[in-house]
């Protein structure tokens, strides 16, 4: 599967290509035959839209810190509780990236967080053990660990730091298993 996806990925951008080379061999003919015909023009249409939406759904979305929240937003709730409530934010943030990007999911499931895990050499640092499942074609989320289902990757493990930084709550992602 992890093969399957990567090659949906890369046909993508290869499609990419073969579309610009297209393109500019069709209008290369175009201006050597000094005539345009239904099917050339169509063809060119074909692949600038192609191109243009390439294009934009490979550029990176605006960057949002989508692992940090003020702690107004949070108060009240128990550690674990802003740590699902990050998560949230944070795969939803995933959710809204455009499809080409490295990082883009369809869908999320928070399967388990384990924790908090105190490191007494740290204050104030909390260690989570998240397990998770994405629905994604990207490759990136393949990487490491998780069993791979048709577009699933399924209980991918890391570990998770909360941080309490002046007013606002830090979740930063320590590693995988």
């Amino acid at each position: 599967m992890t093969k399957m996806i990567i090659f949906i990925s890369d046909s993508l951008f290869l499609l990419y290509v073969a579309a610009s080379l297209m393109i500019i061999i069709t209008i290369y003919k175009c201006i050597k035959a000094k005539k345009l015909e239904t099917r050339n023009i169509v063809v060119i249409l074909i692949g600038i839209v192609y191109l243009l939406f390439y294009s934009y759904e490979s550029l990176p979305s605006e960057r949002v810190q989508y692992n940090h929240m003020s702690i107004s937003e949070v108060e009240g709730l128990s550690e674990k509780e802003i740590v699902e409530k990050i998560l949230v934010q944070e795969f939803n943030y995933y959710k809204s990236e455009r499809l080409f990007t490295k990082n883009q999911i369809f869908d999320y499931k928070i399967n388990r967080i384990n924790g908090p895990i105190n490191d007494a050499s740290k204050i104030d640092n909390h260690y989570y053990d998240v397990s998770y499942s994405v629905k994604t074609i990207a490759p990136a989320w393949i990487a490491g660990n998780g069993e791979s289902e048709g577009l699933w990757v399924n209980n991918k493990s890391e570990f998770y730091n909360l941080i309490k930084n002046n007013d606002q709550y830090i979740l930063n992602r320590v590693g995988g298993l």
